[in-house]
């Protein structure tokens, strides 16, 4: 009982310190998995000599195929806006992918009336590239941004419960110009560029159903962000 209660501690105080990645971790992981998610982020950026905060809800569909036991591969596709900030008046379309190596391993505990535990947990190493592309031309005549993450996070899955902590480096940039402006000011785009590098991660995931489970993500520092989405294991190893 005492070994029941200290993994269910540790797995509470990961959930509360770390990350969970767009797909899920390895030691929550399937063969082949579609997830459905809602993301709130903020970033800093500098246009023109000036730096703003900005703000964007994105709405995503992910796809994650295991290649071999540690390799993923993972393709996404959604839109993303831009309330009260920076690029008001349109949605925005984002595409991207990536690639997800995963070290995985396993412990069985068993307790003093016969029964067992089993422990998995994972170190996984993530990089990803993403695109947003400007989908409303009345009002932007070129905009877009480009990603480069790469992350690092620690896992652990006890039961239904999967909690996650670890970090990420990401660079973003792209280019900025509104239609009015070419027309009355013809000129060059204007860079952007995200402020901040390094960013911790935090998640949990609760599996509810045979396929289905629910995830959680939070990042903080250079880039702030919360997010909830619903997975769906379709094929389970």
């Amino acid at each position: 009982m005492k070994r029941t209660v200290l993994c269910l501690c540790l797995l509470l105080s990961l959930s509360l310190s770390g990350l969970a990645q767009m797909t899920g971790t390895g030691a929550d992981s399937t063969r082949l998995s579609l997830q459905f998610s809602y993301e709130r982020l903020s970033r800093e950026f500098s246009l023109s000599g000036t730096r703003e905060d900005v703000s964007r809800d994105v709405f995503t569909a992910t796809a994650g195929y295991m290649l071999a036991p540690n390799f993923m591969i993972y393709g996404f596709l959604g839109t993303s806006d831009f309330p009260m900030s920076l690029t008001p008046g349109g949605q925005h379309l984002l595409f991207g992918g990536g690639l997800k190596y995963s070290l995985l391993g396993y412990v069985d505990i068993e307790e003093e009336d016969g029964s067992r535990i089993n422990l998995k947990g994972s170190i996984d190493f993530d990089v990803r590239v993403s695109r947003l592309e400007s989908s409303n031309t009345d009002f932007y005549e070129k905009f877009g941004l480009t990603q480069f993450q790469g992350s690092i996070d620690f896992g652990l899955k006890v039961f239904p419960f999967a909690g996650y902590m670890g970090f990420k480096f990401s660079r973003v940039s792209g280019e900025f110009l509104p239609a009015l402006q070419l027309m009355i000011f013809p000129s060059r785009p204007t860079e952007l560029d995200g402020r901040g590098l390094f960013s911790l991660l935090l998640g949990f995931n609760y599996q509810f159903a045979p396929r289905l489970s629910l995830v959680t993500e939070f990042s903080f520092f250079t880039e702030s962000s919360w997010s909830f989405g619903l997975r769906w294991d379709i094929d389970r190893r």
